[in-house]
C-alpha cells in the first residue's frame, strides 16, 4: 500500500467545555510524499462500529483498535 495513516485523539476545540466536548480520534491517510488522501474523525461509538465493519470485511483494524482504546483512556480522565 502507498498511503500512511496516521491517527490522533482530541477533545472538540472551541465548541464546548472540555468535559462536556467528547474525545475524537481523527484519522489522516497520506502518500508516501506526505500529500493528504483522505481524513476522518470518529466518537468512540462511532469508531465502535468503524472497526466491526472494517472487521467484517477483513481489513487491518490494528490502528483503529489503539485509536479506540486511547479514545476510552481520554473519556476516563475528563
Amino acid at each position: 500500500m502507498d498511503e500512511e495513516l496516521t491517527w490522533k485523539v482530541e477533545h472538540e476545540a472551541g465548541r464546548e467545555p472540555r468535559e462536556k466536548a467528547p474525545p475524537k480520534a481523527y484519522f489522516y491517510w497520506k502518500k508516501k510524499n506526505g500529500q493528504l488522501v483522505r481524513s476522518a474523525e470518529f466518537t468512540q461509538p462511532e469508531l465502535e462500529a468503524e472497526i466491526e465493519r472494517l472487521s467484517g470485511v477483513g481489513e487491518d483494524t490494528t490502528q483503529f483498535v489503539l485509536a479506540l482504546k486511547m479514545l476510552a483512556l481520554s473519556r476516563g480522565a475528563g
